[in-house]
């Protein structure tokens, strides 16, 4: 398995940790303690270093923490409302990921979920965490956040790795009335045998088709 690939996985699944609709209230914008990402005119101010851009999408990197950090910039066809849903609509991102052995909702509230989820991944040992999952407003802008938060959930279990860091966010931003500018951060440190050094490029090239898959799947959720 090349180094890159379990990146890639945890790329694509890092927003769908939720079920397959928000409560009412999130759906309304309800307020969280939480607060949106900043925006990405930010990034370069904060030390990310642009990868490249392709298909619309621009990537960024950071050196600055254990781990890897990028983030991502794009326009999308939706507004934020619909982007949100389709970001939490983890019943339809299933049928994108082979590698997703459970997913398991551990709490519910109006704007948050604790999700414990494991990963089962060819060559490399399993990898599981759990993630409180958060979303709100601020004004028109919508937002989500993840954490890891391995605390409140399983504990290990024999033979399987845990993901130590697993953090990030989206920002979503209404752009032209009809559409949305997305920003997408996340942080992490997959603990184990994989090699904390990762292919940069390959990982621009994932995060690229997973925004291309993103707008193919947003007309399922108007």
């Amino acid at each position: 398995m090349r180094r890159w690939t379990f990146v890639a996985t945890l790329v694509a699944l890092a927003p769908l940790a939720a079920s397959a609709e928000p409560p009412p209230a999130a759906q309304a914008g309800a307020a969280s303690s939480g607060r949106a990402p900043a925006p990405a005119s930010a990034l370069a101010s904060e030390g990310f270093t642009l990868l490249g851009e392709e298909k619309g999408v621009r990537v960024h990197h950071r050196d600055k923490r254990s781990g890897v950090e990028f983030a991502a910039e794009a326009s999308l066809p939706a507004p934020p409302d619909q982007v949100r849903r389709a970001l939490l609509d983890y019943a339809s991102h299933q049928k994108w990921q082979s590698h997703l052995k459970e997913n398991k909702v551990l709490a519910r509230n109006a704007d948050s979920l604790l999700v414990y989820q494991r990963l089962d991944l060819p060559v490399i040992d399993d990898r599981d965490y759990t993630l409180q999952v958060t979303w709100g407003a601020e004004g028109p802008i919508l937002w989500m956040r993840f954490v890891t938060a391995n605390e409140r959930g399983p504990k290990p279990v024999e033979d399987v790795v845990r993901v130590s860091k697993h953090e990030g966010g989206w920002r979503l931003e209404p752009d032209g009335g009809k559409g949305t500018r997305a920003v997408y951060r996340f942080h992490l440190d997959v603990g184990g045998s994989v090699p904390s050094w990762l292919g940069k490029g390959q990982a621009k090239d994932d995060i690229i088709d997973f925004f291309v898959r993103l707008k193919k799947e947003l007309p399922n959720h108007r």
